[in-house]
């Protein structure tokens, strides 16, 4: 059985969350179907203490965010972020977010690029250890994409939202993603966490209204900028997404919690399936895999599984 003393469970209206103390065996059978469980069932594993640790280099490299970017933006809203492309081993030098109706980019220091990137490159290796220990029938399976740091403190609670592919199509592949605190002091990370995905699915259902793909977004997939054509599915959730955060009541009156993850703690969700938000906090890793439908233990728990069962229709 797994020892109650490094597992616990909350559960309430809001999505599962496992916790899993430091000292636990991470590969034994009993932990990884209780892992398994919660997280294709649209949970979040914590691990308070998780294993990934900056060096002292590091910890003073991002202790003074001057240290690594060229400029910063006058408002800091958690954007722009920083990203590590692994099957170049570097870090994409003109990645731009929209802040507050600008188009920013974080521009990195020459001197400050190789210590970053080797960073980066570590935790993308972390959490394939990670994953291996907890998760290893997905093994061979996942499609290991981006690393991203944000360097920035968020300055305004984000919406409750799923996650869609931010332009970059994941073609019914859900999202699995694994979240660390890496601040140098004692900032935690808050994040609030929403309802399951079936129920929020079935409120704004009804109002979404697909368009055809763009002629740009054709473009560029046809050009290898992009991973492949937009399916309806990436469709459909991206306009749950936009309705979702959209609506200032549903915002207000929806179920949801808050959860501290401090300093030296990592979480794992599958992020298309789980109902969540960013409230506050500076520095942090995340590394994103693609996991297929087919991969899961249950497919039907994936969230194109829910759409194709709530539409009536295939969307890949």
């Amino acid at each position: 059985m797994v020892n109650e003393e490094h597992v616990s469970v909350c559960e309430a209206e809001t999505v599962k969350m496992l916790t899993i103390e430091p000292g636990a065996d991470l590969s034994t059978p009993e932990m990884r179907r209780t892992a398994i469980e919660t997280l294709e069932g649209g949970g979040v594993i914590y691990l308070p203490r998780s294993g990934f640790e900056l060096t002292e280099q590091e910890r003073d490299l991002i202790s003074d965010t001057a240290k690594i970017l060229t400029q910063e933006p006058d408002v800091q809203d958690g954007r722009p972020t920083i990203i590590f492309d692994p099957a170049r081993g570097s870090i994409k030098k003109y990645h731009y977010a929209r802040v507050r109706g600008k188009m920013m980019r974080a521009k990195v220091r020459d001197t400050a690029r190789p210590d970053l990137e080797a960073a980066m490159a570590r935790y993308g290796k972390w959490t394939e250890s990670v994953i291996g220990q907890l998760f290893p029938s997905y093994q061979g399976t996942l499609d290991r994409k981006r690393v991203t740091y944000r360097p920035f403190q968020r300055s305004n609670i984000q919406a409750l939202h799923i996650d869609s592919s931010y332009g970059y199509p994941t073609q019914g592949r859900g999202m699995l993603r694994i979240f660390s605190n890496i601040h140098p002091t004692t900032r935690p990370r808050i994040w609030q966490l929403g309802e399951p995905f079936e129920p929020f699915v079935r409120r704004f259902l009804p109002s979404v209204r697909l368009k055809e793909p763009s002629l740009i977004s054709s473009i560029l997939a046809r050009l290898g900028i992009v991973d492949g054509t937009k399916t309806k599915y990436d469709q459909y959730i991206a306009a749950l997404r936009a309705l979702g955060m959209s609506d200032k009541e549903y915002q207000q009156t929806a179920p949801h919690k808050f959860m501290e993850f401090p300093p030296g703690s990592s979480w794992i969700a599958i992020t298309d399936l789980v109902l969540h938000g960013a409230v506050s906090g500076q520095h942090s890793f995340d590394q994103t895999f693609y996991l297929p439908v087919d991969a899961m233990n249950d497919p039907s728990r994936s969230s194109l599984r829910i759409l194709e069962r709530l539409t009536g229709e295939a969307l890949v």
